[in-house]
């Protein structure tokens, strides 16, 4: 019985609590970095549709890979920002009315030149 205790307490504090915000990317960084993404996909799909050798070549990973280094994002940090993301939908949500906040700015900026 007093194993069995044992074992359950250092179980339980062995656990981190996944609701840290540590190493996370800003919310401002993050926004700019999630609607580049969301072009490269755009990007990517209209031209794999015309080019099938985009697919076999991954070309949308190496897309993500210049956004993230544009950016100095760190791949494993951005998907662990993602990750920690989901698990809170309210700054999720802040996050993408955000980074449709930034498209809409940007399709401002083009219409007027």
């Amino acid at each position: 019985m007093r194993n069995v205790l044992l074992i359950s307490l250092l179980a339980l504090l062995s656990c981190k609590p996944t609701t840290k915000k540590e190493n996370l990317i800003d919310i401002n960084k993050m926004k700019v970095v999630v609607w580049q993404l969301m072009q490269a996909d755009e990007y990517y799909t209209r031209a794999s549709l015309l080019d099938s050798t985009w697919k076999l070549n991954k070309k949308n990973v190496q897309m993500y890979q210049q956004i993230f280094d544009l950016n100095k994002v760190d791949r494993v940090a951005f998907y662990h920002t993602i990750d920690y993301l989901e698990r809170h939908p309210i700054e999720f949500k802040e996050l993408m009315d955000s980074a449709n906040e930034v498209s809409k700015r940007e399709k401002l900026q083009q219409n007027k030149h």
